[in-house]
């Protein structure tokens, strides 16, 4: 299950192995560790940092969505040449592989956690509990091929990108998400005061 963000101009943007591979893994690793430090501290400050991870790492992969890498793993499979549909089979069954042993190993640890007998293990109890898992299997399942892909692909050659000049995005979108990302904070902050 994967998707791809077309820009505008319909050109793909050109972004460094080492730039996709980055926000890959800020993605990874972001969107855990902001939910884990939102999940189990009460203070503001902190909550506000997990929130701050989170946004970070919904921002690396919107960063990551109209690049070649996703291009693969979520375009059209007409679009794509045959080289590029045996990359993406490649990519999914990785996927498959990866996402199937951490269902399996969550499944073995609830049921490990819901047995009072034995452990005190936390367990999700409260909607936001469960609403964080679920963003993060989605995010997950999302950026997985493009992940196998970034690690995986070979660098393209300079002829391949001779002929395309950068896209550069507009002043409206930076705007946009800009006031997005303050409207949310802004949001979590007056709904933590008025909570608290």
């Amino acid at each position: 299950m994967s998707f791809y963000m077309r820009t505008a101009s319909g050109r793909i943007p050109h972004r460094s192995r080492v730039s996709v591979r980055a926000a890959i893994i800020a993605v990874l690793a972001g969107y855990p560790a902001g939910c884990i430090v939102q999940l189990v501290t009460d203070h503001v400050a902190l909550d506000i940092f997990g929130l701050f991870l989170v946004l970070v790492s919904v921002l690396a992969f919107f960063w990551v969505a109209p690049s070649y890498v996703q291009r693969i793993a979520g375009e059209v499979p007409s679009a794509l040449d045959d080289v590029e549909r045996d990359l993406r089979h490649r990519a999914y069954a990785f996927s498959y592989t990866v996402l199937t042993a951490l269902a399996a190993a969550a499944v073995f640890y609830l049921a490990v956690a819901n047995d009072d007998t034995r452990l005190t293990l936390w367990a999700p109890q409260s909607y936001s509990h469960w609403n964080a898992i679920f963003f993060g299997v989605l995010i997950y399942s999302f950026i997985m091929p493009a992940a196998w892909l970034a690690w995986t692909l070979p660098e393209p050659d300079a002829e391949d990108l001779e002929g395309e000049a950068p896209v550069r995005k507009g002043r409206a979108r930076i705007w946009l998400w800009s006031l997005l990302a303050v409207g949310g904070m802004t949001g979590f902050v007056l709904a933590r005061l008025i909570s608290g």
